[in-house]
């Protein structure tokens, strides 16, 4: 299994992540690719839980190719997003992010992890 990380999301997550790295997401995406909760075909959710925080991580995955593109991360007590990610009310921002981890693959600003 490929995982595509773009600047995009590098930059998020930095922004977001403080008691976190990027190595410590690619080992929970092994133990949990099996227990990833659909959110609307082909976003997923991955529940990331450190020992202070949990975190819930967007991913595009496509099966078939058995490559995953992460999206975003959010802080589970983000107070814009709330408690939960949803697709009914977070629709737009999503597929921004997505549009945006696009541009770069588009210009070559990713990091491919062989899992």
């Amino acid at each position: 299994m490929k995982v595509i990380i773009t600047e995009y999301f590098e930059k998020k997550f930095s922004k977001e992540c403080k008691d976190i790295d990027i190595d410590f997401i690619l080992k929970k995406i092994i133990t949990e690719s099996k227990n990833f909760i659909s959110f609307k075909e082909p976003f997923f959710k991955v529940k990331i839980r450190t020992k202070t925080k949990s975190y819930r991580l967007i991913v595009n995955f496509e099966e078939d190719i058995l490559k995953i593109l992460f999206i975003n991360i959010f802080d589970k007590k983000d107070k814009n997003l709330w408690e939960n990610i949803t697709w009914d009310l977070h629709k737009d921002l999503i597929l921004k992010y997505y549009e945006k981890n696009l541009e770069d693959i588009e210009q070559w600003r990713y990091k491919v992890y062989e899992l």
